[in-house]
């Protein structure tokens, strides 16, 4: 994909509101071992607020960059430390992109490190259990090396959401009992946080 309008970024929030809705039951589950439970139910609300937003408009009415702040927008009004940290990365990737109708691959590059940097340097990982911050540092290495092996955007985000899947993955042992401990499955927030680079390839994908 050399060129990428809103058309293309405003379909790739409208693919992951539709991932994170059909997976927000499991999601919540998922939250339910070491969260409050609503994990699934708040990001899920909030990617849906924004693709109503969104339908509203005429894409060609808007930049990239200015997609990217109403998704920033729309999720600080969530009162939930993951939507919090999701409206820092949009805020910080549309402050990347330049402010014109049409982007390159080149600038959602920048975008993208500047989304997991968003995320990364305002989360802890490991703090106490995995969170979404071991999914989206090994994304981003994983996705910048792609990029530099002069690979295209669709497998790079392929590289990213691959890694943020092993970055997430709980460790394993003979434990017979492994959801009893919740560092032994998988967080609410790295689940979700894959379901959102998958859903970028596919969208984004050539």
């Amino acid at each position: 994909m050399d060129d990428i309008t809103s058309f293309e970024i405003i379909g790739m929030f409208s693919e992951i509101a539709a991932a994170v809705s059909r997976n927000s039951l499991w999601l919540s589950r998922l939250d339910t071992i070491s969260g409050d439970g609503d994990h699934g139910e708040v990001i899920s609300s909030a990617f849906i607020a924004m693709e109503h937003q969104l339908a509203a408009l005429d894409p060609s009415s808007v930049t990239p960059a200015r997609v990217f702040d109403m998704a920033a927008e729309t999720f600080l009004k969530i009162d939930s430390a993951s939507a919090r940290l999701y409206a820092s990365a949009f805020r910080r990737a549309g402050s990347r992109l330049p402010g014109s109708h049409v982007i390159s691959e080149d600038d959602f590059d920048r975008a993208f490190a500047a989304m997991a940097s968003g995320i990364i340097d305002h989360g802890q990982a490991n703090a106490p259990h995995k969170n979404m911050v071991d999914a989206w540092k090994p994304a981003l290495k994983a996705y910048e090396a792609a990029r530099d092996n002069g690979r295209h955007m669709a497998d790079c985000l392929t590289a990213a959401a691959d890694a943020a899947l092993a970055g997430s993955e709980p460790a394993t042992d003979n434990d017979p009992l492994p959801f009893a401990h919740p560092d032994k499955v998988m967080d609410a927030g790295c689940a979700s946080a894959v379901l959102i680079m998958r859903s970028m390839r596919y969208a984004l994908q050539d």
